[in-house]
């Protein structure tokens, strides 16, 4: 179980399944907040810190490409975990959400355990104290002794 709960901004215009992953983020204790389109997804991250976001790229208003692009541009949101869930399953698509900073890409239909998995860690990893998560991000293996710079 998580320390704390973690807002999760759910950006999916299929109904049926953005009430499904809200209803399963809610059992395993996440608090969702429900989004149908892209542009209503940019001002809740203007107004709200999220720790998730759960993002569709096939949007009405505005693409999820541009939402993540936006989500990593704007200062209060840029540290925010992104796991883009779409329908597109070539690889240019998912190299692009890559370079964008996306953290995980799954492709429907998945498996909601997977999702679930997948958030946990996510989750698991922020609360990590920061000064960890830069110390693993920066440390190199030399001689069997890890060095961190």
């Amino acid at each position: 179980m998580l320390k704390e709960s973690k807002k999760v901004l759910v950006v999916e215009d299929e109904k049926a399944i953005n009430e499904c992953i809200c209803y399963n983020l809610l059992k395993s204790g996440f608090v969702p907040m429900p989004v149908y389109d892209g542009r209503v997804a940019i001002k809740k991250l203007g107004k709200e810190v999220f720790d998730i976001v759960i993002l569709d790229l096939m949007l009405p208003g505005i693409d999820g490409f541009t939402v993540l692009r936006r989500i990593r541009t704007n200062f209060r949101a840029r540290r925010t975990a992104v796991v883009v869930v779409s329908a597109r399953e070539q690889a240019l698509d998912k190299l692009q959400a890559l370079v964008l900073g996306t953290d995980y890409y799954l492709t429907k239909p998945f498996k909601m355990a997977t999702l679930l998995s997948v958030l946990k860690e996510l989750a698991a990893s922020q609360e990590k104290p920061a000064n960890m998560q830069d110390a693993q991000l920066f440390s190199t293996e030399r001689g069997g002794e890890s060095e961190v710079f």
